[in-house]
This record gives C-alpha cells, structure tokens and sequence, in this order.
C-alpha cells in the first residue's frame, strides 16, 4: 500500500486507533522498544516503507513514539491543571459592578496622594468607589455612576488640583477565592482566556492578597452580560450591584 505520510504520521495515527498499546507503553518502559519493532513490521508489510532500511525505519518509528507520549504527557498536565484551576474557582464567588467610570487626578508636586486619597474617602462613600492607584503625582479611581457628581464637585474644591475622564462606561468582575487559590498557578490565565475566547477586552487586573484571594477584572461595560455567563460557569454563586 503506498503512502505519502510520514513515519510519524502514520506511527502516531496507530497509537490514536490503539488505546491498548498506548496504556502498555505507559505501563511498561520495556514496551516502546517491543512496539517500535511491531509497528516497524506493520510499515514494512503494509506501506511503501518496504524498502527503507529496517534499523533505520524502527529508530524512526522509537521516536515518533517517544514524541507521542510527550505530547500525551503534556495534554494529560494540562487538562489536570485546567481541572484544578476549575475546583478552586468553583469555591469561589464572583460580583460583578457595572457603571464605573475611570479618573485620573493629576497633583502639584507639593501634594500628597496619599493625603488626597484620605480626603476623597472621607467625602465620598467608600463603597462608592474602587481600586484606588497611588503614585508620586496622580491618583487613579474607579468611581460609581451614582457617586460622580459629589465626586466631581468635591475635587473642584481642590486648590491645584485638576482630573481627566479616562473612561466612561465600565465593569468590574471581583472573585474572591480561598486563599490557597494563590498557590494555583494559571487561574488568571485562565479566566483571562475564557474572556479573551468570546473577545472580551480586559481594561484593567488587579490581583489582591488578604484573607482570600481577590482577582479583580476591568472591562467594557458592553460586554458585562457576556462576562455574567462566562463567570456563572465559574462558580456557584454570583452577585450584582
């Protein structure tokens, strides 16, 4: 029988066809060496690979096997760990905030974020505001639609002080998850990627470590029903404000 597949090709498609084999090379590390030779006879009877060098063809055939448990070991690695980052995420509970508009505060040199920030939590309600970000000359927010008013009027009463609208339809996704969670890699990577699948934007991460571990999700707010079904997926209980 002629072909125009490869050694591999071909060594790999008898190993799909044949969980039998593929367990005893599992099993047994003296089967590749017995298998390798029975599929060499196979080639060697069924295809054109009759007339290649038979020690040469049977090294071809070792190696392709040792290539097809790698790729086996490698799938099996990663379906357990995409199984593990699925259990932990199961444990956790997921809110999702909608209406959040982004801010950046830009300072004079002689004043302190840190100061400011305190400021603005003392006037605004805490829970009316998300995510703060600090640095020597700017302080950034996540502002609820309801709270931008006050929040507005209160930092034209800043002497200096002067703010941008970054963005203005946004929603936040907050798992909060065990804290062993942490311990776990690729469990941004996958949410991450879950979004990505159904193109989803990511606007901003942030990841926060108390009592639990917190993974916190920036995106259009166009997109939060699309993300509400994706996260429903991920765990039991799901919250929205």
């Amino acid at each position: 029988m002629a072909t125009d597949k490869s050694v591999s090709k071909i060594v790999h498609e008898i190993l799909d066809q044949d969980p039998s084999l593929v367990h005893e090379l599992q099993q047994r590390k003296r089967a590749q060496r017995e298998i390798a030779k029975k599929i060499k006879a196979q080639l060697i009877d069924n295809t054109d690979f009759s007339t290649k060098d038979p020690v040469k063809l049977e090294g071809n055939v070792a190696v392709a096997i040792t290539r097809y448990l790698k790729r086996l070991r490698e799938q099996q690695e990663e379906f357990l760990g995409v199984k593990r980052v699925q259990s932990v995420l199961k444990r956790g509970t997921t809110e999702v905030l909608d209406g959040l508009k982004h801010y950046k505060i830009n300072l004079p040199s002689n004043v302190d974020s840190k100061e400011v920030l305190d400021l603005i939590f003392k006037q605004i309600q805490k829970d009316d505001l998300n995510s703060a970000y600090l640095s020597q000359s700017s302080v950034e927010l996540y502002v609820k639609k309801m709270a931008e008013n006050n929040f507005v009027e209160m930092l034209k009463a800043f002497s200096g002080v002067n703010f941008i609208k970054l963005h203005d339809s946004l929603s936040l996704l907050r798992l909060m998850l065990p804290h062993q969670a942490a311990e776990i890699p690729g469990i941004l990577a996958h949410i991450s990627s879950l979004l990505a699948d159904q193109a989803i934007s990511i606007y901003d991460t942030m990841v926060l470590h108390d009592d639990h571990l917190i993974i916190v999700f920036v995106i259009n707010e166009q997109h939060a029903s699309k993300a509400r079904d994706i996260l429903l997926k991920l765990n039991n209980e799901i919250v929205s404000n």
